[in-house]
């Protein structure tokens, strides 16, 4: 049985749902006013305040599943009417406050803005500018910090908060990590969705539609086997479903041979599979954009290696990331639409395939190495391998960056030439791809659950994965 993380992505997985059946019926446009009311029956409500606001949130959710604001280039918005339940003032005094004698909360408030009434402490609000030193200065703790969560996990600063008390994301600094969607308690902030657009092309059966799959599946679906969910996606009408660790196979051929030449004019070079951590050198470092690998992700990677059999192909990522979504946009004329494990879940539900009486199919063999880039430190193991493997002449010195947090230290000791290696792996998110933010759940055995699908391949290297593709038909370059 599917289980999920918490009731905000429960609620997600409702409305993607009921999206995706109208969708495969071919009616949606005729019932999508009557979601809000399928997903909500009331009376009474579940949730929020009254039937009547989760109803409302619904249809802005329907409406964030048809692509959301076409006037907003970000993929990640925030849903105003679900937006209303987190604290208006970040500081606050709390009843631990002693009235002690020496006032330091007061003395360090560089705006004045705390008073002692009635021995006391009181933060007036309007004066108060949340640079913290109050809360630093208090002896007793006694000054609560309840920074939003969306704020506090954001890192390049890219959300504020507008005098409606309303989160508003700004699209030159955001990286869609999507930290801020796992963390919102109220699910407020969400992803635009291609579900319609894929179930419709599916649908038109003009061309061969095409799943290439992250290598995260593998600790998502464990109520499940990874042949079952094979087999599932191939029911929806995908022409086959490839592993996209094929295409991290390729990523480790190219990027090694690319850091044996590249050593030979910089200090370091870092990683470029996940996208969020290249746009986060973009807005944070970008004097170190010329360090980014110049190879293509395992998605574009995968993508052109099913272009490269059949040209016509309509080819449909589906993982854990929403910076997939981006970079899909970016990289347009290399794949057509991504898919995240929360809209396939809900694209299975919508068909009403039965995972455990379906039969089994098998996944395309990649390599041990190729499947465990799901993981933080797979791509420098892969990388480890190769250079050994091939016997490549190159002192390889990797910086393995578990988070964007570390990440962004590698990259400032990078840019003032004190980084201690001469390659970095960027991960956005701590523990890698299979702790994405669209992943269904968080568990303690994602990790051994991708080494178990790591071992079951067949194939020892990655050279032994691609020998039966033409690979002089795939560039590698971004």
């Amino acid at each position: 049985m599917r289980k999920y993380d918490n009731q905000v992505q429960k609620i997600k997985s409702e409305v993607l749902k009921t999206v995706a059946k109208f969708s495969f019926e071919g009616n949606l446009m005729e019932n999508i006013y009557d979601i809000p009311k399928i997903v909500n029956p009331g009376p009474d409500e579940r949730y929020r305040c009254c039937v009547y606001h989760e109803r409302a949130i619904t249809e802005e959710r329907v409406k964030m599943a048809l692509g959301g604001n076409k006037s907003n280039p970000n993929i990640v918005e925030v849903l105003e009417t679900a937006c209303d339940k987190c604290p208006v003032n970040r500081f606050f005094i709390t009843e631990a406050c002693r009235g002690c004698l020496a006032h330091k909360c007061q003395i360090s408030c560089p705006f004045d803005a705390i008073t002692i009434e009635k021995g006391k402490a009181k933060i007036d609000q309007s004066k108060c500018k949340e640079c913290g030193k109050c809360k630093e200065a208090c002896p007793y703790d006694s000054i609560a910090d309840v920074m939003r969560p969306c704020r506090r996990v954001c890192p390049t600063g890219a959300i504020s908060i507008d005098d409606r008390k309303k989160a508003v994301i700004d699209f030159d600094k955001c990286i869609e990590c999507g930290a801020c969607v796992y963390q919102c308690p109220f699910g407020a902030i969400q992803d635009k969705s291609e579900i319609v657009k894929v179930i419709d092309k599916i649908i038109e059966a003009k061309q061969n539609v095409y799943a290439i799959i992250a290598p995260a599946f593998a600790t998502q679906f464990n109520f499940a086997k990874h042949e079952e969910i094979v087999a599932g996606i191939k029911a929806l009408g995908f022409k086959d479903v490839i592993e996209v660790a094929l295409g991290a196979d390729l990523v480790v051929k190219h990027e090694s041979e690319e850091f044996v030449h590249y050593m030979e004019e910089k200090d370091f070079m870092t990683s470029s599979c996940c996208p969020a951590f290249v746009k986060f050198i973009d807005i944070k470092y970008p004097e170190l954009k010329e360090n980014i690998s110049t190879t293509v992700s395992p998605m574009i990677a995968t993508s052109r290696l099913v272009k490269s059999v059949d040209k016509d192909a309509v080819v449909v990522f589906i993982g854990p990331c929403i910076a997939k979504k981006r970079e899909k946009d970016i990289m347009k004329e290399d794949i057509e639409y991504v898919l995240t494990f929360e809209e396939l879940a809900a694209m299975i539900d919508a068909k009403d395939i039965k995972l455990d009486e379906i039969g089994e199919m098998p996944l395309n063999n990649a390599s041990y190495f190729g499947r465990k880039f799901a993981a933080s430190g797979g791509v420098t193991a892969a990388i480890k391998n190769e250079i050994s493997s091939r016997k490549l002449e190159i002192d390889f010195n990797p910086v393995i960056c578990n988070g964007i947090n570390e990440c962004d230290k590698a990259l400032k000791m990078g840019k003032v030439k004190r980084l201690d290696g001469n390659f970095i792996e960027g991960m956005a998110c701590s523990g890698g791809c299979i702790k994405g933010p669209v992943t269904m759940h968080h568990g303690r055995q994602d990790l051994k659950s991708l080494e178990t699908y790591c071992e079951m391949t067949v194939e020892e290297t990655p050279e032994k994965s691609l020998r039966v593709f033409d690979l002089n038909k795939i560039n590698m370059e971004r």
